[in-house]
């Protein structure tokens, strides 16, 4: 089996530099931390852009080499790759799965797409039956089911609005060959034609972990939430720094 390396558009001007002046856009935009690596590296395009007209600014990290998350984040965005193709490195990596789990717990936004979906799990097994700790978000483990288990497009609704209005969905796709023991049974995922539909999702009012990859544009009231659910998180961080 081989993989191959999605492309993260590492020269689009979407993403801003990480090194940028502690005082330079943090207060003027909101920070949203993306996972952008060897290990995570698949985005679409359309998403990057549409995080970016709505406000905010795109700082790139990496689970693999940084040792802690980027400063003055009011969100998270933990994308696809290949994780399990450097599951030993991200389990060695323990000051920033240390750094990603206190920061969700503390009420830092967040999304995680298949590929950091399987990172915020308690342990993922790779191809060879090797396991590893990952950031431990998610009291659930992942491992490798030697073909694929879910594929192609899909439509998701929630069973309690949150993201979403209600009674409408967002497109994704899927395409994995891990799966995990818990996948959520927060939505309905369902294959645009046909019967077939099964849970899926962790929601919160300020999280969304699970394998689909979302498609933004498909309904953009998704990223408002977000973006809101980063806006409160803000103001409540600088009302701690002004107690």
């Amino acid at each position: 089996m081989t993989y191959q390396r999605a492309d993260i558009y590492e020269n689009d001007m979407v993403f801003q530099r990480a090194d940028i002046k502690k005082n330079d856009t943090h207060e003027s935009k909101l920070r949203l931390a993306i996972a952008r690596d060897e290990a995570f590296c698949f985005y679409y395009q359309e998403n990057l852009k549409l995080l970016s007209k709505r406000g905010f600014e795109l700082v790139p990290f990496s689970p693999l080499h940084d040792k802690k998350l980027p400063e003055h984040i009011s969100g998270l965005l933990l994308g696809g790759g290949y994780p399990e193709l450097f599951a030993k490195e991200l389990s060695e990596n323990d000051s920033m799965k240390t750094a990603i789990r206190e920061a969700i717990r503390g009420g830092l936004p967040s999304l995680a797409e298949c590929g950091g979906f399987l990172y915020l799990h308690k342990s993922l097994k790779d191809m060879e039956g090797r396991q590893y700790s990952m950031a431990g978000v998610i009291d659930a483990d992942a491992d490798y089911r030697g073909k694929l288990v879910r594929f192609g497009y899909v439509e998701l609704t929630e069973k309690e609005s949150c993201f979403l209005p209600e009674k409408e969905g967002i497109r994704g796709h899927e395409f994995h060959y891990f799966d995990s023991t818990e996948n959520g049974t927060d939505c309905v995922a369902k294959k645009p034609t046909g019967s077939r539909r099964w849970e899926c999702v962790w929601e919160g009012e300020n999280h969304w972990w699970g394998f689909p990859h979302l498609y933004y544009p498909s309904n953009p009231s998704f990223v408002e939430h977000f973006y809101q659910q980063a806006g409160l998180y803000q103001q409540s961080k600088l009302k701690q720094k002004d107690k």
